[in-house]
């Protein structure tokens, strides 16, 4: 009795992968600022994190709760 052949897990596919999200997001990571990407914590990080909290409590916020303003 012939054996059946193992299935094909491990097989690369033969079509092409277009390229997806990971090339644009590594290609946008890689146009960040060094002064924005270091590991500590800086100047210029603190004020941009105060500018994205003020823009979402300001403006984000009231759009979806309309009870507040």
């Amino acid at each position: 009795m012939p054996t059946a052949p193992p299935p094909l897990v491990h097989v690369p596919s033969t079509r092409r992968r277009k390229p997806g999200w990971g090339r644009r997001l590594k290609r946008w990571f890689n146009t960040i600022p060094d002064r924005l990407a270091e590991r500590k914590l800086n100047a210029y990080q603190v004020v941009v994190m105060v500018t994205v909290c003020y823009v979402v409590y300001r403006f984000v916020i009231p759009m979806f709760d309309r009870n507040l303003g």
